[in-house]
């Protein structure tokens, strides 16, 4: 009855994670395309990208200790289901006192004895089902450490092409705020114009010089966060700008947007984070089965003889114990049934992360197609049109037909444009690994 009763609660908790690894199917079966994905867009081939993400694989010390806490968990799986060490014991029996006379009773001996207990069949097996389930916990959190630092490593190397391209966003500004001075002193040298619009001039471009320092800051500061995760150890990171001379993105983010499905749904299920959340659940599950059958009685065999002195025989004493269960009732039966709360916790757990995690991925798939389009009309439309107004204005300045308000406006819009779609193109460039991270996907392999 027992051993049905086992059966039916180990069937049981296979079912759950069966019905869990199903309704996760279904649900991101219309919710993400993960294959092709890769195909779509040449976000993630950016130069040096992929260089630099394995360099942070090999050297980032957070991801090592995971790695030496897998060793170590991995060293446990032997141990775990070793017999305990034997007992030799060493001692004089019955010896007379104050005379010592090891002769002159026939029970004084000296007593040789060992001792070895064995464990209930099953508790060694289950034992080292835990000790392996601990290994595989502990590779699943190296994998989802692992591809959260590439994503970490991805985000701060596309903060370092923003920043970089910031600065150069800015000196091209700067050279359009140079013209629009020597644009203004000359007209107020002919006469043009009063000599507001060349104090204004100067004060627009005095203005747009504070911003540099705050840029060249985050340029450094960027720097800083993509050496950190190499353990400020390695070789400088050239990350590439975001824009060409021309204003266009460099990188491309594919002629398609992410489908919100496709015929790759299973490979979601390796995402690193719910492989984590499974290996829990079936860690929490073998350990249950451990502490069902602790209080199953282990067998203890002894062996001992005692050397007896004035020729007699000596003794060989054999005996065989196993403990009574007297007290279970209060520690065994509650301790399994709070390892069988902790199995519930853990698939409930396991739930919570898959509805969290289907959550998660739709939001990245939304704001990923909305920065592609974003990104699309910057680049097409909002930039090409700032720019002509940026030259019609100076050009309509020139010759009066406009005030330098317009001048100015329209050459803070072109700069704002620039920054726009530099940050856009970044953005998509952080969100599309941190998908990747979701879902599994190692890009940089």
């Amino acid at each position: 009855m027992h051993t049905n009763r086992r059966r039916h609660r180990a069937v049981q908790g296979e079912n759950t994670i069966v019905r869990h690894a199903k309704y996760l199917i279904l649900v991101l079966f219309q919710a993400v395309a993960v294959q092709g994905v890769a195909a779509q867009d040449s976000i993630v081939d950016a130069p040096g990208l992929r260089e630099y993400v394995l360099r942070v694989l090999a050297s980032n010390a957070g991801l090592r200790a995971h790695q030496a806490r897998l060793g170590a968990a991995t060293s446990r799986i032997g141990p775990a289901g070793a017999f305990p060490d034997p007992t030799v014991s060493l001692g004089m029996v019955s010896v007379p006192a104050p005379s010592f006379d090891f002769a002159a009773e026939g029970m004084t001996q000296i007593a040789f004895g060992v001792a070895q207990t064995f464990p209930y069949p099953g508790k060694r097996s289950a034992a080292t089902s835990v000790a392996r389930a601990d290994s595989a916990l502990a590779l699943r959190r190296v994998e989802d450490q692992g591809a959260d630092l590439a994503s970490r490593a991805a985000k701060a190397y596309y903060e370092l092409s923003f920043a970089r391209t910031s600065v150069e966003l800015w000196k091209a500004r700067a050279e359009l705020a140079e013209q629009a001075v020597a644009v203004t002193d000359a007209r107020y040298r002919s006469g043009g114009v009063p000599q507001t619009d060349a104090l204004r001039a100067r004060l627009a471009r005095a203005r747009l010089q504070e911003q540099l320092p705050g840029l060249e800051a985050a340029v450094t500061g960027a720097e800083e966060m993509v050496n950190a995760l190499l353990g400020a150890n390695g070789s400088p990171v050239e990350a590439p700008l975001l824009l060409d001379e021309g204003g266009s993105p460099t990188l491309s983010l594919g002629d398609a947007e992410l489908l919100p499905f496709g015929d790759a749904a299973e490979q979601v299920l390796e995402s690193p984070s719910l492989r984590v959340a499974s290996a829990s659940v079936d860690r929490a599950a073998r350990r249950a089965r451990v502490v069902e059958i602790s209080g199953r009685p282990d067998f203890m065999i002894s062996f001992q003889t005692g050397v007896r002195f004035g020729g007699r025989q000596p003794f060989i004493t054999v005996r065989v114990g196993i403990p009574l269960p007297l007290w279970s009732g209060r520690k065994q039966t509650p301790e399994a049934e709070a390892a069988r709360f902790d199995v519930s916790a853990a698939e409930k757990e396991y739930e919570d992360l898959v509805a969290r995690f289907t959550g998660t991925v739709r939001a990245r798939l939304a704001a990923l197609n909305a920065l592609r389009r974003r990104t699309d009309l910057t680049a097409t439309q909002i930039i090409p049109l700032a720019r002509a107004a940026s030259v019609s204005a100076l050009q309509r300045y020139r010759v009066g037909e406009v005030e330098l308000t317009s001048v100015l406006e329209t050459q803070d819009e072109l700069f704002r444009a620039q920054i726009d779609l530099a940050r856009l193109v970044s953005q998509y460039g952080a969100g599309r690994t941190e998908l990747a991270a979701l879902t599994g996907e190692e890009w940089y392999r």
